[in-house]
């Protein structure tokens, strides 16, 4: 992948296309995850049918809800980490001839967001 140019010409002399293949590598994290069920039956209220069930999926520790230990402290049964994504994947497009390509005009082969380094740092475990 880091041979091929960023335009190659199909058929030349006579300048018919260009195809451009990008890699992107897409990674991210939600700190705060919630989900809510707005058809939930089980949790009554009378003026309204029903309440909403919200499943929240914060960075925190997890207690027991009614629990505690021998000297009143909460049970400890684990934690809750943010999700984490990582993805990569390739895009190709065919341009024909023009001066309106698609391909890098400026810059390096390596494009990368501000602060993606940073960001970055978090993904190595």
């Amino acid at each position: 992948m880091r041979c091929v140019p960023a335009g190659l010409p199909l058929l030349p002399p006579n300048w018919v296309c260009t195809v451009n293949i990008w890699e992107y590598d897409v990674k991210g994290v939600y700190k705060r995850f919630s989900v809510v069920d707005m058809d939930n039956e089980c949790i009554v209220d009378p003026f309204f049918g029903h309440k909403a069930q919200m499943y929240v999926r914060d960075d925190e520790k997890i207690r027991h809800p009614s629990k505690v230990n021998h000297d009143g402290t909460p049970i400890y049964l684990g934690d809750n980490i943010p999700i984490y994504f990582a993805f990569k994947g390739y895009a190709a497009t065919i341009v024909g001839p023009g001066l309106k390509g698609v391909g890098d005009k400026i810059g390096g082969r390596d494009e990368k967001s501000p602060g993606y380094d940073n960001f970055e740092l978090q993904f190595l475990r």
